[in-house]
């Protein structure tokens, strides 16, 4: 089968999701720029700061993307082919995880940009929402921990990606200010920008910096390290001058590496190599897929983002369908694009050069793989080695984004909902990274890491059920929130009892921590399923 039929079909459906179920959306949650947002009511210029709408719509896809559409659907391609994998990422992203990212964006500027976990509290239960806080809080740091890990052994893996890291984000501190306090034609600067980041990859290239530390643990733990600091930096520093013209210019540059990808894949048409559907495989597809395959279809790290930074920024109502729905189509995009790289950009076989081959190697190197494949055979001139490190930089840059936003995410739950009177920024962020950092260099997370999925699945259908309790109360009804959320809850559910006790699951290898942190996400669950049904009752 022709790979480029799959990326016409995706945007053709895309585009048909976000005119049409995105409108139907912003018509029952009654958008209107009536409303005064909280950026514009506070504007104290460190969180709360109006952004242009290009600004913000690349903040939001370069904050919720991160490795997510590009971790998830390898694995479940390797799990289950490539057929379940995206249709699932083509139903659940425009019937769910684009609303949810949507509802959950305007809920948390309705309630002057407090949290989902802030809201829970206040409309669907108190106990629910302090403990839901609690979990975000553990679920942001190992985010925080496994991303930076991920970050530090591409660098080191490929040196070559230094210099661009250095350049986007020295002149994503030139773009911040030079808007902000200049009134720069934002336009023309990014244009001369992206010049200047793509220029830095060739350059890149030329002169890899190998830091001269010998011991490859000390070397591991240098680069984590200094990621960190990064990560701090763009937590305290003012929203507008680090993290948002970052995240805007990761996003630019990643649409057009993704364009570029795209056309070249129009062009060569290559064909699939791996199987459409993989029968009797580790897992069973149902619960397994919608749990693998989170980012991309729905995430419950996009709700925890629209409701942290993002609605901290929007400037008026009317932006919120591009940013929230159109960002989550974006990176469903993404996720479906990164599928047809890695079934048609290699062979299928643990043979060189096979998908299982690279992907014992990391799935960014399949990725880079692939993309560099099929773009060096429509371009010769650019070669492989150059085509691969676009691909391998794109993924990086992504990642990077999801570690500094959750940072200020965890420095927000912790102000806003746990301890709500501990308001300095710099100790609070301080309260998240340290333990990340901890759990980063001591491979500690590789135990919690397993329960990710799930945690990350039952945070998007409690927030689901949070926000629809909000809507309820403003009088509008919720069936086309609730159900999902339903579903997805359910799902998480099961998924989390199949991983606990099939043969060779949790409880049968003795590992018993994770069988009581899974039981004790199955029953909050299970609470919050209890509420979510008399919210549903009173509704009917």
């Amino acid at each position: 089968m022709n790979s480029a039929f799959i990326l016409v079909l995706a945007l053709v459906w895309f585009y048909f999701g976000y005119r049409v179920y995105g409108k139907y959306i912003e018509k029952k949650i009654k958008v209107s720029d009536k409303n005064k947002t909280p950026s514009m009511k506070r504007k104290e210029g460190i969180d709360f700061s109006p952004s242009k709408k290009p600004f913000l719509v690349g903040h939001h896809f370069a904050s919720v993307a991160g490795a997510g559409p590009i971790i998830g659907p390898i694995l479940a391609i390797s799990y289950f082919g490539w057929a379940p994998t995206i249709l699932w990422v083509l139903l659940g992203a425009v019937l769910i995880g684009a609303m949810h990212d949507y509802v959950s964006l305007i809920a948390s500027v309705r309630n002057g940009g407090k949290s989902v976990s802030v809201i829970t509290k206040k409309y669907l239960n108190k106990k629910v929402g302090f403990v839901f806080g609690v979990m975000i809080w553990i679920t942001l740091i190992l985010i925080i921990t496994v991303f930076s890990v991920s970050s530090a052994e591409s660098i080191i893996a490929k040196p070559d990606l230094v210099i661009p890291l250095i350049f986007i984000t020295f002149l994503a501190l030139l773009l911040g200010y030079g808007v902000k306090k200049y009134n720069w034609n934002y336009k023309l600067v990014s244009i001369i920008f992206l010049i200047l980041i793509f220029f830095s990859v060739w350059l890149g290239t030329l002169f890899p910096i190998n830091v001269s530390i010998k011991n490859e643990s000390f070397l591991r733990i240098f680069w984590i390290t200094v990621i960190f600091v990064y990560a701090f930096l763009a937590s305290v520093l003012p929203v507008w001058l680090l993290l948002r013209p970052r995240d805007y210019l990761s996003a630019i540059q990643m649409i057009l590496i993704l364009i570029f990808g795209v056309l070249c894949f129009l062009i060569a048409r290559p064909v699939i190599n791996a199987p459409a559907y993989i029968s009797n495989g580790v897992f069973p597809i149902w619960p397994i897929l919608f749990i693998t395959v989170a980012c991309g279809a729905v995430s419950g790290f996009h709700g925890l983002v629209s409701s942290g930074t993002t609605s901290k920024q929007l400037s008026k109502e009317s932006h919120g369908r591009a940013v929230g729905y159109g960002g989550m189509l974006l990176e469903a995009l993404l996720a479906i694009f990164v599928s047809v790289v890695v079934i048609s950009g290699v062979s299928w076989g643990n043979n060189q050069g096979g998908f299982q081959f690279y992907l014992q190697k990391g799935w960014i190197n399949l990725f880079s793989t692939g993309y560099g494949n099929i773009v060096s055979g429509v371009f010769p001139l650019i070669g492989f080695s150059i085509a691969s490190l676009l691909g391998a930089f794109m993924v990086n840059q992504f990642i990077l984004t999801s570690v500094d936003t959750s940072t200020r995410l965890g420095r927000f739950i912790i102000s806003e909902h746990l301890f709500t009177k501990f308001q300095n920024r710099f100790l609070t962020t301080l309260v998240t990274l340290v333990p990340a950092w901890l759990i980063a260099i001591t491979n500690s997370y590789e135990t919690l890491w397993r329960l990710f999925g799930t945690s990350n699945q039952l945070i998007a259908s409690i927030t689901m059920m949070g926000v629809s309790s909000y809507f309820i109360s403003k009088g509008i009804k919720t069936r086309f929130i609730l159900i999902p959320a339903i579903f997805v809850l359910i799902t998480t559910l099961s998924a989390l009892l199949f991983l606990t006790f099939r043969p060779g699951g949790y409880f049968s290898e003795g590992n018993f921590f994770l069988v009581v942190a899974a039981m004790i996400m199955f029953f909050l669950g299970f609470y919050v399923a209890k509420e979510g049904f008399k919210i549903l009752k009173k509704e009917a």
